[in-house]
């Protein structure tokens, strides 16, 4: 039996670019899931091109860390904007738990209205949702929802977050980032993941086209590195070799 392999994009709503990327990337390449920023400049760019791609499992991408919130978020914007300053307040303790738990419902029907449909699962951007005062939110509105999540378990493990009772695959992996990506890397993940006998593998990525809005990001022209070795035409093939078969995280509960 082979092995479900998803494979994310990150960051779907960002910018035109990055949606383009995602498309490029599903169509002819390897990318079989994405995740939205329904609070992102693109994000209604992003509805219009999901309408192209019948197949690509669409989820949320919840934030915390960029953009303005949905809900009266007071708590944890300056300016009235979000920011990466969230990670300071979880360390203190300082973590506005009751409005995170309404904004995490406000981003939810937000992708409602935008796309029509449920999202497919739910991660985070920055894997806010990893935090330990945060999963617990996040864990009992997917079991709520009945909805699948990314799970990291060996940081999960580290911080005793409890994650019995949601529904993931059983290996996520973050190493296909940064400045040395390479289809070799991306092979390495795979054959680490077998060597660990999981049966579903969820490997995050964040393939883009370049455009001004993506200029302005720490993470650039790495993107564009990642959507030219997911489209390589050997991938696929290599990813079939390993026993590995494209998929959404629905597939994890059909």
């Amino acid at each position: 039996m082979a092995g479900l392999l998803i494979v994310n994009a990150d960051d779907f709503g960002l910018s035109k670019g990055q949606n383009y990327g995602i498309a490029e990337c599903f169509r002819h390449g390897v990318v079989s899931s994405t995740t939205a920023l329904v609070n992102a400049e693109g994000i209604k760019h992003a509805a219009q091109l999901r309408h192209e791609l019948p197949g690509l499992g669409v989820g949320l991408h919840f934030t915390l860390t960029m953009g303005k919130p949905l809900s009266p978020l007071s708590s944890l914007t300056r300016e009235g904007v979000l920011g990466k300053w969230v990670w300071q307040m979880a360390e203190e303790g300082n973590l506005p738990l009751d409005e995170i738990r309404v904004e995490l419902r406000a981003q939810y029907q937000r992708f409602i209205e935008i796309f029509g449909c449920e999202p497919d699962h739910i991660d985070s951007h920055h894997h806010v949702h990893m935090f330990k005062q945060i999963f617990p939110i996040v864990a009992e509105f997917a079991k709520e929802k009945s909805l699948p999540m990314r799970v990291d378990r060996p940081l999960a493990q580290k911080e005793g977050i409890d994650t019995q009772g949601v529904i993931s695959s059983e290996g996520f992996d973050s190493q296909f980032y940064g400045d040395e990506i390479t289809q070799a890397l991306f092979l390495k993940v795979l054959d680490e993941s077998k060597a660990r006998r999981e049966h579903s593998l969820e490997v995050m990525t964040h393939p883009a086209f370049i455009d001004n809005s993506l200029r302005a990001s720490g993470y650039c022209f790495q993107r564009l590195t990642e959507l030219e070795v997911l489209t390589d035409i050997t991938l696929k093939q290599a990813i079939v070799e390993r026993g590995y078969q494209l998929g959404t995280y629905q597939d994890l509960i059909k």
